[in-house]
């Protein structure tokens, strides 16, 4: 375990880095003693990191069996990317000042930077699209699409680990960029679906 971080957020990196990998199978039920004992730690900080697994959508739990690994499906992406784009794109339009350019700018530049760090660039990409968002308050919606991330947040960590492919979100974000800084917001809104679409189209792509 790395001392850099707290127990629970290393364990649930742990557990992350096995389902990513595939030495959790979709599925599968875990089996939490053994678990823990592989981790090298007790069940309390384990038990901490599945629920919030759970909450991000990786996990399901029933009562009595535990946790299990949640299917992937082409299904699910195709239902739920276009709502994405739709709800992030009326965020954008909601917002009651204009989104902080020169920190939308840094960010994308850190994206660009460690794009040979994939999990480190999907933690980036999320928080980008967060600023973009963040004078939006509206807070149902920013409620609806907090939920709706957790659960494409387990596609990208499983398939999203092409350089090409965080160069390109980089780039769309540049163009998203552009249009704020023209003021061109129908322009803007067009470049950001056209993000969730690459991210999409990769996805079904790889499924």
């Amino acid at each position: 375990m790395s001392p850099k971080r707290p127990l629970r957020d290393e364990v649930k990196h742990q557990v992350l880095e096995r389902l990513v990998r595939g030495r959790l199978p979709f599925g599968h039920r875990i089996n939490e003693t053994a678990l823990a004992e592989e981790l090298g730690v007790s069940r309390t900080p384990l038990r901490e990191a599945l629920l919030e697994l759970q909450r991000e959508g990786f996990l399901h739990s029933a009562t009595a069996r535990g946790f299990t690994i949640r299917p992937l499906t082409a299904h699910e992406i195709q239902e739920i990317y276009p709502i994405l784009w739709t709800l992030e794109s009326l965020a954008l339009q909601s917002v009651e000042q204009a989104p902080n350019i020169e920190a939308l700018v840094d960010y994308n530049k850190k994206l660009h930077r460690t794009k040979n760090d994939p999990e480190k660039a999907l933690e980036l990409d999320s928080d980008w699209h967060a600023l973009l968002i963040s004078e939006c308050h509206n807070e149902r919606l920013r409620v609806m699409i907090s939920e709706l991330k957790r659960i494409v947040h387990r596609y990208e960590y499983t398939f999203m680990w092409d350089v090409a492919l965080i160069e390109r979100s980089v780039e769309q974000h540049q163009a998203v960029i552009d249009a704020l800084s023209h003021n061109n917001g129908k322009q803007a809104e067009m470049a950001l679906q056209m993000n969730w679409r690459t991210g999409m189209e990769s996805l079904l792509a790889q499924l």
